[in-house]
Order: C-alpha cells, then sequence, then structure tokens
C-alpha cells in the first residue's frame, strides 16, 4: 500500500512539474513555416533547458529569434548546442552567436506584443530579434538546446512564444520572405501517460479504502 502511494505521488508531482511543450505556427505562412519548443525547469539546479526543433514544411525557413516570458527571475544564458537527424543533407550553417536580452534591447517592434502582453525575454542570432543573416539562424530539421541559469524564484510556465522565420522559401513563392509565429500550447504524450497513471493509482487507493 505504502509503495502505491508514493508512485501515484511521482507520477502526479512529474506531470504537474517535468516538461512542458508548445507548437508554433505562423501568421502569414501558417502552412509553411512551425517549431516544437519543449522546456524544462529543474528548481533543484536553478536551470531551464529550452528545447526548439524547426519543424516547417517550406522548402527554406530559418528561426533567428524568440520572444517569451521569464516573470519573476533573471535568466543567463550558459550554452548554445545543435544537431541533425540528417547532417548529410542539411548542411551546418547555424553559430554559436546567439544572444539574450529585454524587448527593449534587442530593438523588438511593437508588432508580437500586441499578440502576447508580457513577454520580457528575447534569444536572437545578429543584431536584433528582427535582423541578421539567416544563415546564422535554426534551418528546417534542426534542434538548438539553449541552457540558462535562472537566477530567482521562477514560478510561470513558459508555453507562450513568439518566433521571427527569415528566408522562407516554398513552391509558388517569388523570391523570399519572412513572418512571425506565435505558439498553441500542446501536451506531453509522458506527462499525460504520467497524469493518467497518477489518476489511476488514486482510483485503486479509493477502491481499496472503501473495501
Amino acid at each position: 500500500m505504502k509503495n502505491l502511494i508514493f508512485i501515484t505521488l511521482i507520477s502526479l508531482f512529474i506531470a504537474a512539474s517535468g516538461a512542458q511543450a508548445a507548437t508554433i505556427n505562423g501568421w502569414a505562412h501558417s502552412d509553411n513555416i512551425s517549431a516544437d519548443i519543449y522546456t524544462t525547469y529543474s528548481a533543484s539546479e536553478s536551470s531551464l533547458l529550452l528545447t526548439v526543433t524547426n519543424t516547417s514544411p517550406a522548402t527554406s525557413a530559418y528561426l533567428s529569434g524568440l520572444l517569451f516570458s521569464a516573470s519573476g527571475a533573471t535568466l543567463n544564458l550558459r550554452e548554445v548546442a545543435y544537431y541533425s537527424d540528417s547532417i548529410s543533407t542539411s548542411p551546418l550553417n547555424v553559430t554559436d552567436n546567439w544572444s539574450q536580452g529585454t524587448p527593449a534591447s534587442a530593438l523588438l517592434n511593437s508588432q508580437p506584443m500586441k499578440y502576447l502582453e508580457g513577454l520580457d525575454t528575447t534569444i536572437f542570432t545578429g543584431s536584433d530579434f528582427l535582423g541578421g543573416s539567416p544563415n546564422d539562424a535554426l534551418p528546417i530539421g534542426w534542434t538548438a538546446n539553449f541552457m540558462f541559469d535562472v537566477d530567482g524564484a521562477y514560478t510561470e510556465s513558459i508555453n507562450n512564444f513568439v518566433a521571427r522565420f527569415q528566408g522562407i522559401n516554398y513552391p509558388g513563392l517569388t523570391g523570399s520572405d519572412s513572418d512571425f509565429a506565435s505558439s498553441v500550447p500542446t501536451p506531453i504524450p509522458g506527462a499525460i501517460w504520467l497524469l493518467g497513471a497518477g489518476l489511476g493509482g488514486l482510483a485503486i487507493l479509493r477502491r481499496r479504502m472503501q473495501v
């Protein structure tokens, strides 16, 4: 009985405090640009891992900036790492020049802020959120891991984002284009499984207590 209670509580805890996910889609090119974003916060290690995968179905699209909220804490960018499942077909043209700042210091225009109020942290390539070479950004099929040191009491979930895409090309488009993308929060299958396991355990406990 004690083991069942322990497993149930751990399952519910992990489901409630584990990683979170969001999928972002373009405003003007919703069928051609997208990305998956996962966040994992560790209070014990005072760290935040942000994992971003460019899943755009376009011929080309480069993610060059991300805007989100870190209310109640200060984030310090510790490390940026990249990888791809098909290095032979996707040339590595990203660099480690991602910067971090506030919307004001990143020369962020007011358009994204109309959609998601309260966002206060940016990471971007080049000189600001809106500029820089697409060759320094995250190409289709690549994943970037951003590890932050967290200073302060961070309690807010990160599932709202505005991203900047550049160098967008797809069949039928003349030249290339740029666009913003925003998020629709989505559950993580593992967290849902753990939540179900925890709730199932509670149901078993309830039945046993009634016997």
